[in-house]
């Protein structure tokens, strides 16, 4: 409730000498001598008074209105002025000044009632000297209503501030007394599913709270009475007003308000932890690609089952499977056919084993499978009928029929087992004297969209006509490129980022990596007319989905030439607002040795795009290992691929990836990883600390800017595809 601001309260006036006291006193009666009288009181007791004499109520209110008072001293028997209405026009004032009856005689009647209507005190004329000590204890109580109402103003203010302060705030906050719902602000009542804070009152705390959890949650009411700190408990089930759930954090405060105790609940919804939680957790332990377990976990696996084998507890059969063909499809073919390929093997791979049988991929081309025995079907059994499914299965692609063939190895997992490596030793012996014939691989058509091999395609270009000739007309026909690839961030943001990769083309769907044209360009000096294309192009990209109503950060390379390039800043920041795309949308990279090689060049460069709002990443950073740090405003650092492979081995090169860590945390860089590829690197990685990541492992490099970020899902769709069809 807002509280009106507090009138002056009457002060005392200090006068210049130390040991007298100013006194502002309005005397109300209409004798000139017992007016002389109370002055003459308070001057014998120490006072200074100032005074003035009124005997009507117009002439009461020209005094109120002109000074102000410390006191008023009023007659009973003043013919045009009666106490009551003195009293009243007291009330009216903003000092509000105590007034003290003096009078010669009065009827207890008459007391009580003046008393009853303001009036401090009562002092009979023939007893003048208890005028002072009255004066003196109403001055001193109208101080300690002045601190009073002062200190009252405060904590409205701060109760309407913390008040605001709650509901405005993004975290989930009610308050209870005695286990019940008293109060919440807006973010507890949507959080909940409600639509009034009404709509809580009287409802208990435990109802909102599943009841595995009720003794754990209540054993915590009890603590936090005793720890001022509060008591957080950690993922309890939390029930909405239509009967869903979702998992959250509880901070319990005890408070103490108007004297009573309360308990403070601040909730948090953990639903977006726990999905990166547990698809992080899937991630560690399963292949990316087909959804099934990988190496590592099969590992783990085989290890126990050999052990329970070893204590005669249970029996099974290891399988090795070696897909033959898989080289030849991807290179006749193109990756994505082999892809394919491995997703159709690894989901007949389910439809032949059984619940409590364990099937991995355990390598490019290998899968492997530890099926248990049982009483209607014996291990052996299943892996032979495993084996003849897959040496007879063909499949299909758009019309175009080719077999799976596959060396299939086998070994009993029994009491004679001697460990998870000689079991695996024993099964790929089985098959690996077998005669292996070539397959010619059926035609496959290539994926949608075009799959990079450089390498090939290159040394085609150069046979042809030339990667110079080839670079000029991409450059006249406009014809170069733009992939993007997703840079995800591993906290759970879904704001989408994308580094944009140029690519040129080379005759068909092939495509040639920037890595093995843009040597050519920088020599042939054409380098940078690549550059204002594809940040031109990159502007157009964030315009369309601005328009779409996203908010994209692009991520765009510059090469060497770019930073000495005086128009391209004045290029960007024209095309930015004939776009009116902003700044902010982009960021731009530029490779780590280059910066450094041309600090004064990098440095005016980056400060005058700055000013248009746009940021900058250092690429390959950790390259130059004994070079001074770059001192420029970087947004952020790309780590080279050598540091980052030295952190996820552990070996003797991560010290110096932590020492890079640490420093570009104390710097405001954030951290990208690039070339993430597997679920161990990422793993690794995510318990690092790393923020951003990119990489195949995510989506390779895409025409479209498709990545589900809000979907927080970090693995490939086909992957997902093939989680959902495992047999949990």
């Amino acid at each position: 409730m807002q509280l009106p601001a507090i009138s002056p309260e009457f002060r005392f006036h200090e006068a210049d000498s130390l040991d007298k006291k100013l006194l502002h006193v309005l005397i109300i009666d209409d004798s000139p001598d017992d007016a002389e009288l109370v002055v003459e009181t308070l001057r014998n007791a120490g006072y200074i008074p100032k005074s003035q004499r009124v005997q009507d109520i117009v002439g009461m209110q020209s005094a109120l209105a002109k000074d102000s008072w410390d006191v008023v001293i009023a007659e009973t028997d003043v013919p045009h002025l009666t106490i009551p209405a003195a009293l009243d026009a007291l009330r009216h004032t903003r000092h509000k000044p105590p007034c003290i009856i003096m009078t010669r005689t009065i009827s207890d009647e008459d007391m009580a009632s003046l008393m009853a209507a303001g009036a401090r005190d009562i002092v009979f004329k023939h007893q003048t000297s208890r005028l002072a000590p009255v004066i003196e204890r109403e001055i001193a109580a109208g101080r300690t209503r002045l601190e009073l109402e002062e200190t009252r103003q405060q904590l409205a203010q701060l109760q309407q501030r913390y008040r605001a302060l709650v509901d405005g705030s993004h975290d989930a906050i009610c308050y209870s007394q005695d286990g019940m719902h008293t109060s919440a602000n807006p973010a507890y009542v949507k959080l909940f599913g409600y639509d009034d804070v009404k709509e809580l009152e009287e409802i208990p705390v435990l109802n909102l709270i599943g009841k595995a959890d009720h003794a754990r949650l209540k054993e915590q009411f009890r603590k936090a009475v005793r720890d001022s700190q509060g008591m957080r408990v950690s993922e309890l089930t939390a029930i909405r007003k239509d009967g869903s759930h979702f998992p959250a954090d509880l901070t319990i405060s005890a408070i103490n308000m108007d004297g009573e105790n309360w308990h403070q609940i601040r909730v948090t919804d953990i639903s977006r932890q726990k999905s990166i939680e547990d698809r992080l957790q899937f991630l560690h332990e399963h292949d990316p690609l087909t959804g099934l377990y990988n190496r590592h976990y099969f590992l783990q696996a085989l290890g126990e089952a050999v052990s329970a084998a070893q204590a005669g507890k249970q029996t099974g059969v290891l399988l090795h499977l070696d897909l033959e063909q898989l080289r030849e499809i991807n290179d006749a073919h193109g990756y994505s056919a082999g892809d394919r390929l491995i997703l159709k093997l690894a989901q007949l791979l389910r439809e032949k084993t059984r619940e409590g049988d364990i099937l991995a991929r355990f390598g490019g081309d290998e899968f492997a499978a530890l099926l248990a025995d049982t009483r209607d079907r014996p291990g052996i059994d299943a892996a032979a009928e495993i084996g003849r499914a897959l040496n007879e299965a063909t499949f299909t692609e758009d019309g175009k029929i080719f077999c799976c063939r596959c060396a299939v190895g086998t070994t009993v997992i029994d009491a004679t087992a001697v460990g998870a490596e000689q079991a695996l030793t024993r099964a790929y012996r089985a098959h690996a004297s077998e005669q292996r014939q070539p397959v010619e691989p059926a035609i496959i058509e290539e994926a949608a969209a075009p799959k990079v091999r450089p390498s090939a395609t290159v040394h085609r270009i150069e046979r042809a006509s030339g990667i110079l000739k080839a670079i000029e007309t991409a450059l006249r026909a406009d014809s170069f490129r733009l992939l993007y690839q997703p840079i995800v961030n591993l906290q759970g943001d879904p704001s989408e980022n994308y580094e944009v990769l140029v690519r040129m083309p080379a005759g068909g769907t092939d495509l040639v990596t920037a890595a093995e044209f843009m040597p050519a360009a920088a020599e042939a000096q054409l380098a940078l007319d690549i550059d204002r294309l594809v940040v031109r192009r990159s502007i157009g990209t964030l315009r369309d989905v601005r328009t779409a109503g996203r908010q994209v950060t692009l991520f765009v390379n510059l090469s060497a030439t770019a930073l000495t390039d005086k128009e391209l800043p004045i290029m960007i920041l024209e095309t930015l607002r004939d776009t009116g795309v902003k700044g902010g949308s982009l960021v731009f990279e530029i490779n780590e040795a280059i910066m450094a090689a041309q600090p004064r060049e990098a440095s005016a460069f980056i400060s005058s795009l700055r000013k248009l709002g746009c940021r900058f990443a250092a690429d390959e950073f950790g390259q130059l290992r004994d070079a001074p740090p770059l001192q420029m405003p970087l947004d952020y650092i790309k780590i080279d691929n050598a540091l980052v492979h030295a952190l996820i081995d552990e070996g003797a090169g991560s010290a110096v990836v932590k020492e890079l860590f640490e420093a570009a945390s104390n710097d405001n860089r954030r951290i990208i990883v690039k070339n993430v590829e597997d679920a161990a690197s990422l793993a690794v990685l995510w318990n690092f600390g790393v923020e951003y990541v990119q990489g195949n492992y995510f989506q390779p490099p895409d025409p479209t800017l498709s990545y589900n970020f809000a979907g927080e899902s970090i693995d490939s769709d086909q992957a997902m595809a093939s989680w959902t069809r495992l047999d949990h």
